[in-house]
């Protein structure tokens, strides 16, 4: 049976990201690092992989992500289709203080994450209606 959990991903510094699991499990504690937030991700399965082999695979179940959680920053290296102007634009903040959140220049206020949140949840709807509704052709 596969253990859904959350992992957060984070910018540590310009090119530099890591990804902690947040469940915990009483034997083990999951984090990778990576060039990019996919790398992070990456890393953090070899270590699942080691954290397996080390334990028994009795001790560490099989797991699945079943949300992530992102900083501007670390969202910007995993989702690298997303133009940052543009979507500043569309969210209603200013391009370059969107581009100091992603660098980790500056942190967004706890409104302007609920603006980027509400932002993000409208995109996802819209393609969620309109999925069949498009494609390329």
């Amino acid at each position: 049976m596969k253990r859904k959990v959350t992992v957060s991903f984070e910018t540590i510094s310009a090119g530099s990201f890591s990804c902690i699991m947040e469940d915990e499990f009483e034997k083990f504690g999951l984090i990778g690092y990576g060039k990019t937030a996919r790398e992070a991700e990456a890393d953090l399965f070899v270590a699942l992989s080691e954290t397996r082999e080390d334990l028994g695979d009795r001790e560490v179940p099989v797991i699945e992500i079943g949300f992530r959680k992102f900083d501007v920053g670390a969202f910007f290296s995993y989702y690298p289709f997303f133009n940052i102007t543009q979507f500043a634009k569309f969210v209603g903040i200013n391009a370059t203080q969107m581009r100091q959140y992603a660098s980790g220049a500056r942190r967004p206020t706890k409104q302007k994450k609920d603006d980027i949140n509400r932002a993000l949840s409208g995109i996802i709807e819209t393609l969620s209606e309109d999925s069949r509704a498009f494609c390329i052709d």
